[in-house]
């Protein structure tokens, strides 16, 4: 019987520490919503981008017709893109979120290169 319990202890907790720590992060809703390139990219036009509030994301190349889907997540302020290759993109928020900046250099900058800095902008209808 004690063996139980302790089993019964112990999934209990690993679940506590569990919901604990997925309500830790840092709240999505104010970046969540749609957001277009201020220029067109690598010579496929405009980047439409759509962060939705469940951590879901979608990458479209106007031109191109194609599309990317990835995840996202907030911490610090910035934003995490997981695409399922594996790569990670950092994208910078600034002006209340209503802008974003987005390094395509693949690596972590405190500023994003101009060369390899893609600047969007929040579109009418999109999110907060």
């Amino acid at each position: 019987m004690r063996k139980v319990l302790t089993t019964a202890a112990v999934i209990l907790l690993t679940l506590a520490c569990w919901l604990l720590a997925a309500g830790c992060g840092e709240s999505r809703l104010p970046y969540a919503g749609h957001y277009r390139s201020l220029e067109p990219y690598a010579g496929k036009g405009h980047v439409d981008l759509e962060l939705k509030d469940n951590g879901e994301g979608t990458w479209k190349l106007e031109k191109a017709g194609s599309s990317i889907k990835f995840k996202w997540r907030v911490e610090n302020d910035r934003i995490w893109v997981y695409t399922k290759e594996g790569g990670i993109i950092h994208v910078t928020p600034f002006d209340g979120g209503q802008k974003l900046t987005v390094d395509m250099t693949g690596q972590w900058h405190d500023s994003c290169p101009a060369e390899k800095c893609l600047t969007f902008e929040r579109v009418k209808g999109g999110g907060s």
